[in-house]
């Protein structure tokens, strides 16, 4: 008959067996740190890897507090520790004990280095930033179809801006080439010409987040009509597309947020506006009602007269000052008046006795030019075809022609 153990018994059994083995008490390992998490009572959780592999680490605060620089995801480190298990998961970690650097993690150093050329480019300049729309009626979310992150985002969305319609596209977020699909799909939600595209998927280690540090992804996104906004992985995870898009978001649920406006604050706005907007109206009235009240209990108002008896005495007194001054005028000036129109008139015969005079002397001028003066002295005109002829030569032999005496014409035939 068989004896089965518990799960933990063998896991301490296992643990039991590292723990024995010298080899595995005291090992130097050389590595680069990822999936940085620092924890508030001063112990650090990392994993240790390299090109082809990677382990789960540990050091506890004792040990941390003697370090004399600061961990980063990325660093290239040396590392002393003892491998054992912990037997409530059963996996195998490295307990650091000691640590020093060597070096940047190439990963990070190629992240630098990207970062560094596009950002030469400006490919990361605010000039380039587009505005987020405030009250988006559509938005587009590209992410894993089963994660976290859709999920948080989606419940945000409609928690705060339920109003607007949300179109899942969904993507890979990690693996060999998802940039790549990322970008076939981003191209195709730019063309449909949404108000704002969320990218965002859940944290991870700069491997795991390594798609959205791809150079083609970026300029893809540089190249984008489409507002976007990112949130990419946790607070203190910052990839490439984060400084190219036009707002970025520390976590998924931060992109939903600064995508949507709170439909709740804004009711409550609009509410607080209307009140203070009816007390403005109820006191403005208030103060008219008050005004009219005065005016109406004014004494002018029972006395309308009032108002324009005072104008109507001044406009009597203008009238007859206006009389006595033309009856003066006329009185004073009289004499000079008619010694004014006297010259008027003796100017306008003497003028006009200039003028016929010079009508006739330009009349009789006129008589003894016009051809029928002429054709009193016994001259005569002759014409062909109604064109007068001067010359001789104009006229050959029966020809006919009209001869225009002082009393009247007569047709002729030349022989």
């Amino acid at each position: 008959m068989n004896d089965y153990i518990t799960v933990f018994r063998l896991n301490q059994y296992i643990k039991g067996k590292f723990d024995s083995d010298e080899s595995l008490q005291n090992v130097y390992i050389k590595g680069e740190i990822s999936n940085y998490r620092p924890h508030p009572s001063g112990h650090m959780y990392f994993t240790l890897k390299d090109e082809n592999a990677a382990v789960s680490a540990i050091m506890f605060a004792s040990s941390a507090k003697k370090l004399n620089f600061k961990a980063e995801n990325g660093m290239k480190v040396l590392v002393r520790a003892h491998v054992s298990v912990y037997p409530k998961t059963g996996v195998y970690q490295l307990y650091v004990s000691e640590m020093t650097q060597d070096g940047i993690g190439n990963l990070y150093a190629q992240f630098e280095a990207l970062r560094k050329k596009l950002q030469a480019e400006g490919l990361f300049d605010e000039s380039h930033k587009k505005a987020i729309p405030h009250y988006p009626g559509a938005i587009a979310v590209l992410s894993a179809k089963s994660g976290a992150a859709l999920q948080d985002t989606l419940r945000t969305i409609h928690m705060r801006f339920p109003v607007a319609k949300v179109f899942i596209f969904p993507v890979p977020v990690q693996g060999i080439d998802a940039y790549k699909h990322i970008i076939a799909t981003l191209k195709g939600v730019d063309r449909i010409g949404f108000p704002v595209v969320l990218l965002v998927r859940g944290g991870g280690s700069i491997e795991d987040l390594w798609n959205f540090n791809e150079e083609a992804l970026v300029r893809a996104i540089y190249e984008m009509k489409t507002p976007i906004i990112t949130g990419v992985g946790h607070e203190t995870d910052f990839t490439l597309v984060d400084f190219v898009s036009d707002l970025r978001a520390a976590t998924p649920t931060a992109a939903a947020v600064a995508a949507t406006p709170n439909e709740m604050e804004m009711r409550e706005d609009i509410q607080m506006h209307r009140d203070r907007l009816n007390q403005v109206i109820m006191m403005r009235v208030k103060l008219e009602r008050e005004h009219l009240d005065r005016a109406l209990h004014h004494y002018i108002m029972k006395n309308p007269e009032h108002l324009y008896e005072n104008e109507w005495m001044r406009l009597n007194n203008a009238k007859d000052h206006l009389a006595h001054f033309g009856k003066q005028f006329v009185s004073t000036h009289s004499h000079e008046i008619e010694t004014r129109v006297r010259q008027m008139d003796y100017a306008m015969q003497a003028h006009m006795k200039s003028a016929r005079y010079d009508l006739s002397k330009k009349a009789e001028k006129l008589d003894l030019v016009s051809p029928l003066k002429i054709l009193s002295r016994g001259y005569a005109i002759v014409k062909k075809e109604e064109t007068v002829v001067e010359s001789i030569n104009a006229l050959k032999t029966n020809d006919q022609v009209t001869i225009q005496l002082q009393d009247g014409t007569k047709e002729a035939i030349i022989k």
